[in-house]
């Protein structure tokens, strides 16, 4: 340590760099594969969902009565296993839908 800061061997600094980087990878493949097991329309919904867009907005832009936007909107957390529509948000911008 020098002057109250750490500092890490390049071998040791090397192998973290590499475990965050696997860990990312395999979060985006995981992230991925969930997305990839939607029906096309709910991944539709899903980049809208994660662009901002609210359930009126997703209806007009998509042509469907806002009942079913509701419906996928309700439905898609649960196939992706996540909380809420943020989360869900948060999927489609890892998965790059957004």
């Amino acid at each position: 340590m020098a002057d109250g800061a750490a500092f890490l061997s390049p071998k040791v600094a090397r192998h973290v760099i590499d475990g965050f980087g696997a860990q990312r990878l395999g979060r985006e493949t995981a992230v991925r594969a969930r997305v990839a097991a939607l029906t096309p329309r709910e991944r539709q919904v899903l980049g809208l969902v994660g662009a901002g867009l609210s359930n009126p907005e997703i209806a007009c832009r998509l042509h469907l009565v806002e009942g079913t936007v509701k419906a996928y909107v309700r439905a898609v957390p649960d196939r992706l296993e996540v909380r809420n529509r943020v989360q869900a948000a948060i999927v489609a911008y890892e998965a790059g839908l957004v």
